[in-house]
This record gives C-alpha cells, structure tokens and sequence, in this order.
C-alpha cells in the first residue's frame, strides 16, 4: 500500500505537536504505518551548538550542509516509506548518538535507531542498557580504530578484543542487533564471530560490499546465510557496478543473495543521503526492489521492503 496524503498529516501531526511542545507523544502503533521502512539512512543537523561535531570532524565534511530528520522524511514519504532506521554517522559525531536519539524520541515509532558504542569503556553493559532504553535497536561495529575512523588493517584480529565479545554477548541477551559495516575481506572473520555467537542478530551493511565480478566475495557472504540470525541489508546501490540507475547490473548479484538468504532476512535501505548524489535518486532505490527484480512474488518484495526490518528494528 502506497502512504496516502491523509496518512501522511495524520501521522506527523502528533509528532509536530510534541516537537512544538517540548514533550515526547504518545506511541503511534505500527498498524498507523502502512508504507514501507527503510532500513538505513543518516541524518544530521546543522545546529551544531546543540549536536557539535566530533574534534576531528568540521562543518566542510558536512555534504549536504544538513539532512535534518524532516528533510529525509520529505523525501522518504513521496515513495510511500513512512518509517526508517537511522543510522549513527560516526564522521561527524563518533559516539554522541544524541541527534538520532533525540530524532527518534520526537517521531514515536517512524524511526528506529543504531547507534554507535565504544566497547573499549567500562560498564559496557550498563552503557548499551541505557542507549536501548533511548531507542537504540542496534549498534553500528566498523573495523576502525574507533570514533576517528582510522582503519583498522587487520582484519582477522578486530573482533577478538574482549570488549567487542562483551558487546556481542550483551546484545544478544538485549535483544539488540551488532550491525557491522565492512568491506568484503572483513566478511570471513564476521563468519566466524557469527558461528561463536549464534544468539546474536547480525545485520549486514550494503550487502557486505561484495562484488558480482568476484565469486570469492559473494560466495564469502553466501557462507554467512547458514547462520540464521544474520539478515543483510540491500542497500547503498549507488556505490554498485557502474553507480547508475536502474541497477540492472547488480541483479545478478542480488538474486543470488536472496536464494542465499530468503526475502525474510533481506531489507532495503536507501542510504541516504549518499543515495541522492550523480543522478540517482530515492525512487531509483526503492524501484530496484519493487520492479527491478521482476520474479519476486509480492510477499517477498513487502518482505524485504518492510516486515524483515520491522521485525528486527521495531
């Protein structure tokens, strides 16, 4: 079902209403969300006296300037998605998770949140307790040296740290997703944190970026499918093959993963707002899933575009 202009007022007018009064509004039920859910999308603000920027980061890196929670939702709802998964944008705010915090107190039940963590700090638990507690759904794990993004080279070792496992153990006993992004090499040590760990939900980024013209890659996150609490998201196709739309070129690549996986542990994201640079758009994303892959039955399509993500984020 496509969101209509009605639902669309009728369901951001509580929201308004909260924000105007400083008050957190009542939770809109899901049965109040007949559109799609995109399961991964940054946000910013360009009020940085409330939402300052990492000491690594400055307003240039800013690309747009701002990507406020209203500016996607503008976005997002003229292609029938009224509900999202933010994702912590750790260039700019490393582990202040206070603007998607915030975002998703002020919009009850549109936007789910992953948020970042640093493992390395004590009273772990009782950390990833209170972010739950806000909203958090799932944490964001990348391969870097922490919030200044600095790479990380070694791909087998960077989940053995203590704290990571504590993180992974803690999560599962949450309920809370680890969602790592990582390139395609990352993916074999993924597998085995994953095998260790089979309690633990594992939300894969822009399909593990794997390459349809590297079988060793896709084959590497095919393995992961026969651990049943990993899903993978499909998303990011603007960074893809020749980064154009319609994507025909990745679907190949994606039908294999969804033969590996099953639609029920599929989700698309948009990526935004990287998803709105050198052409491609938002509706360019989300077709690729509603009428690129034209052999999907419609329950796989409403699988992937929206019941997996609201299973595991809402």
């Amino acid at each position: 079902m496509r969101l209509t202009r009605r639902h669309v007022l009728g369901a951001g007018a509580l929201s308004v209403v909260a924000i105007a009064s400083g008050q957190r509004a009542h939770a809109i039920p899901a049965s109040s969300f007949p559109g799609d859910i995109d399961a991964h999308s940054h946000v910013w603000s360009k009020d940085l006296k409330r939402y300052p920027l990492g000491p690594w980061a400055k307003p240039a890196d800013m690309q747009p300037a701002s990507f406020s929670a209203e500016e996607f939702l503008a976005i997002a709802r003229a292609s029938g998605v009224d509900r999202a998964v933010l994702i912590q944008h750790a260039p700019l705010h490393g582990y202040d998770n206070s603007y998607v915090l915030d975002t998703a107190k002020k919009y009850p039940g549109v936007f789910s949140v992953v948020a970042m963590i640093d493992e390395r700090l004590p009273r772990l638990s009782e950390r990833l307790d209170n972010l739950a507690q806000q909203g958090a759904r799932g944490i964001r794990i990348v391969p870097t040296k922490h919030a200044d993004r600095t790479p990380n080279a070694d791909p087998p070792k960077w989940l053995e740290a203590p704290g990571m496992v504590a993180l992974w153990e803690h999560a599962a006993r949450r309920g809370v997703a680890i969602c790592p992004l990582v390139t395609a090499d990352f993916l074999p040590t993924l597998d085995s944190m994953c095998e260790k760990h089979p309690e633990t939900i594992c939300v894969i980024d822009h399909v593990g970026h794997i390459a349809g013209d590297k079988p060793d890659t896709v084959a590497a996150l095919v393995r992961l499918a026969r651990h049943r609490s990993v899903y993978v998201k499909v998303s990011g196709f603007y960074k893809f093959a020749d980064r154009k739309p319609p994507y025909d070129d990745l679907l190949p690549m994606i039908r294999t993963v969804v033969d590996a996986f099953g639609p029920e542990r599929l989700m698309w994201g948009s990526d935004c707002p990287y998803q709105l640079n050198d052409g491609n758009t938002y509706a360019d994303a989300i077709n690729l899933i509603r009428t690129g892959i034209s052999d999907l039955s419609q329950n796989d399509r409403r699988a992937i575009l929206r019941d997996t993500a609201a299973r595991v984020f809402f």
